[in-house]
């Protein structure tokens, strides 16, 4: 369909219009980057916050409004419940009806700075994913059968874990991206914990609570070990199979409950994750604020793991889609703030992620600048050689000059074309043989040799001195 663009001032904006374009990079808003509906006074809210004036698309069909004024299109399967504009913050009550008020997040920028380069953090994060690998899968075993004699270990490597993310956020987002061909059972409680925790540090929450949602995310599946494996991966369930399903939170509970060591609030986390804002989740059924912070929170972070790893695929999804899906969630599966803020600590280019530049050249995201995001370091990948693997060399998005200059030593595609050379999207991941832990090797080394080989190497090539 051919896209006919209209600017249009925010104010003039109405719900069932189609925003194709900002005034501004997508990247430097909570929208997702391929467009969106707008659904309800809320999203023109937020847009007022961002932008003067957007781009719509008179093309594209205007989305279709029930009666309550909540935008739908055929095949949407979101639950006509009445989305919750910032304007008037209600709960939304199983009844349908309004209850009191809630506040929105707040957010404590600046609590958390990272203090550690990755190639300093990545190293000890090494130990601390290994270890903590290790004792979930044992401590899991052990709830199982009744018997937890090892849970202080987790709680340690949990420290661990937090003080980790704390200090740099990325060694641990790089190293838990490396599964290589093997998925690691407990791969996406890890995952989702990490999303979990990266929330917390964005919005400047307490340590010891971040300690507390961090374990209640590890644990949010430990229910499942009573569930049948044909159950737990068959995709199409009945609805008999789907309420039995459901069972596993409650499960887990129990399960924990049992231990008698396990902290009642981390149990919280395990036993309303699975609850969404407007009532339609599981196992009880309750909504809004009557949901648990951590809990909420929790949630979220696993629907983002599970949309960024889906369990019947065996590869990952461009992180960009699932800012998409999720964003779309807003205000309905899940509290709208909690969303827009969630959106904004992951960022749209996490670190591992395989992007393609304005040049055409394809790279996978090494580090962040905290406070340049949209600028990371890139390893870029295989430009003369029909292998992605080979020859891959790094450069910073913060320096033009130097990446420019590195670039066109080395066959850049399309360099001349790009009047800046910047992310111009990320990529799925299929369909590219992309080995992370060559990438991994030859940036994050802890051999001296192999470091000092690898960057005179580059540097004959570059003809300067590369990154430090």
């Amino acid at each position: 369909m051919v896209i006919k663009q209209v600017q249009i001032s925010v104010a003039d904006l109405t719900p069932g219009m189609f925003v194709c374009r900002l005034d501004r990079p997508w990247s430097n808003t909570p929208f997702p980057i391929q467009g969106f509906h707008i659904r309800s006074g809320a999203d023109i809210s937020t847009l007022q916050t961002y932008c003067s004036y957007v781009y719509i698309d008179v093309a594209r069909e205007p989305m279709s409004l029930d009666s309550n004024g909540v935008g739908w299109q055929p095949g949407d399967r979101r639950v006509n419940t009445r989305s919750v504009a910032k304007s008037d913050r209600r709960r939304v009550s199983r009844g349908g009806g309004d209850e009191e008020p809630w506040p929105p997040i707040r957010v404590h920028a600046g609590v958390y700075e990272t203090t550690v380069t990755l190639r300093k953090e990545v190293e000890q994060a090494k130990h601390i994913v290994r270890d903590l690998r290790a004792n979930l899968s044992l401590v899991s075993r052990q709830i199982s059968r009744g018997k937890l004699a090892d849970y202080e270990t987790l709680k340690n490597n949990v420290g661990g874990m937090v003080e980790s993310v704390l200090r740099c956020p990325d060694a641990f987002t790089w190293l838990v991206r490396l599964r290589g061909k093997d998925r690691h059972i407990h791969d996406h409680s890890l995952r989702s914990s990490l999303w979990a925790v990266q929330f917390a540090r964005y919005i400047g929450m307490d340590k010891k609570e971040i300690s507390v949602l961090c374990l209640g995310t590890l644990l949010k599946d430990i229910g499942k070990t009573k569930v049948s494996n044909a159950l737990l991966r068959k995709q199409n369930r009945t609805d008999e199979e789907e309420r039995e399903y459901y069972n596993y939170v409650s499960y887990g509970v129990e399960m924990l409950r049992n231990t008698l060591k396990i902290e009642p609030r981390v149990i919280s986390v395990v036993r309303y994750h699975a609850e969404r804002h407007n009532g339609q989740g599981f196992p009880e059924r309750i909504s809004g604020t009557k949901i648990p912070l951590l809990a909420r929170i929790a949630g979220i972070a696993t629907a983002y793991d599970l949309i960024c790893f889906p369990i019947e695929i065996n590869h990952p999804s461009a992180p960009s889609r699932a800012v998409s899906l999720l964003y779309n969630m807003r205000g309905d599966a899940f509290q709208e703030d909690l969303v827009v803020q969630f959106i904004q600590s992951v960022g749209l280019y996490p670190t591992g992620t395989l992007v393609e530049l304005t040049t055409g050249d394809i790279g996978v995201i090494v580090e962040q600048h905290p406070q340049f995001r949209l600028t990371p370091q890139v390893a870029i990948l295989g430009q003369s050689s029909d292998n992605l693997n080979d020859n891959i060399f790094l450069i910073d998005l913060k320096n033009e000059e130097k990446t420019r200059k590195a670039l066109s030593q080395t066959g850049g595609i399309r360099l001349q074309d790009a009047d800046r050379v910047a992310i111009a999207r990320d990529l799925e991941p299929m369909g590219y043989d992309i080995d992370l832990s060559n990438v991994s090797t030859l940036f994050m080394s802890d051999s001296a040799e192999s470091k000092k080989g690898f960057w005179l190497s580059l540097r004959g090539k570059m003809g300067f001195d590369t990154l430090s």
